[in-house]
């Protein structure tokens, strides 16, 4: 089995609704903070708490590298 990501399976369990918890409380939760991060309290679900991320989204290079392809695929720039 491929060692990287691609090659792992990932159990999803929950809801469109319960999905989007997360987002609901990160923007209304006064106590919610730009360097927080929202998701679910277990791994494959839960009720929405602060909980540290998974570790490749807190790569700068990988997210300036997923930043300039998503803008080339869509054949766009942002001024950020």
């Amino acid at each position: 089995m491929n060692g990287g990501f691609a090659g792992r399976r990932i159990l999803v369990a929950g809801t469109v609704e319960s999905a989007a918890l997360p987002a609901v409380m990160a923007a209304t939760d006064p106590a919610s903070r730009g360097d927080m991060f929202f998701g679910p309290k277990r791994l494959v679900g839960g009720r929405p708490a602060v909980v540290d991320p998974w570790p490749p989204l807190t790569d700068l290079d990988e997210a300036h590298r997923l930043w300039d392809e998503s803008e080339r695929l869509v054949a766009a720039r942002s001024a950020v």
